[in-house]
């Protein structure tokens, strides 16, 4: 199992990476592109706080991360989807997204199960 903070640097790093590129790929360069890398930048800044597992930091990031990637799936228009650079790193960023919340989850259930928060004492 990776650890949170772990898999929160590794989406961030993903939607800092692929949201530049969605906007360096778009002729137009639409400024709304930016809004994933600015999250990615804001989700790296967090990954501090999830290494000393300060819980209310840990239900926001997975709250916000959970959103961010249902708004990047519903951002892809069904009816003009094509297989090309834009729309697959959008895919990516959202599955990203999907995936992280999944080791949010999984990780605060096995801490649960464990009930002395021995899971990542090797971290603090």
């Amino acid at each position: 199992m990776v650890h949170p903070y772990v898999a929160n640097s590794i989406n961030a790093l993903v939607l800092i990476l692929a949201g530049l590129a969605v906007y360096f790929l778009s002729p137009s360069r639409p400024l709304p592109a930016l809004v994933a890398p600015m999250f990615g930048i804001l989700l790296l800044a967090t990954t501090y706080h999830l290494k000393r597992h300060n819980q209310f930091v840990f239900h926001t990031v997975t709250a916000l991360t959970l959103l961010a990637g249902f708004l990047l799936i519903l951002s892809i228009d069904l009816e003009n989807f094509v297989w090309d650079g834009k729309h697959i790193l959008v895919l990516l960023m959202g599955i990203s997204c999907f995936l992280a919340v999944l080791s949010f989850v999984a990780s605060f259930l096995k801490e649960r199960r464990l009930r002395n928060n021995t899971i990542y004492k090797e971290d603090l």
